[in-house]
């Protein structure tokens, strides 16, 4: 499995809902979407198909709202390590969710640049 990193900085291909994707692993869709699901908001199987939301494919019904991936889709860019505006605050909200992995993989990449 190739990796994809998502425009946030994370590696949908450590993502449990990308690898079920890829493997087409129903059953494991349905336990993802279980384990992801709370009180405030409830996923099904067919929430959880991934392909990577820096790819035209399908991808997990959360992220079709995601602020990040609007803009680095309207400014045609790869990830927000390629934006000049990098670590705006639409980042930092995202950011916020997820652990510091991602930051950390995108200001790798922006040392690259």
């Amino acid at each position: 499995m190739k990796n994809v990193i998502a425009y946030c900085g994370l590696d949908c291909s450590e993502c449990p809902a990308y690898i079920a994707t890829q493997k087409d692993d129903y059953e494991e869709l349905k336990k993802v979407a279980k384990q992801w699901s709370n009180d405030s908001m409830s996923f099904k199987p067919e929430d959880m198909y991934c392909d990577g939301c820096s790819v035209n494919g399908r991808i997990f019904s959360w992220c079709g709202n995601c602020s990040t991936r609007k803009c680095c889709k309207e400014k045609q860019l790869e990830n927000c390590a390629y934006c000049e505006d990098y670590l705006c605050d639409k980042l930092k909200q995202t950011l916020s969710h997820n652990d510091s992995i991602a930051k950390e993989r995108l200001e790798k990449i922006r040392k690259t640049l």
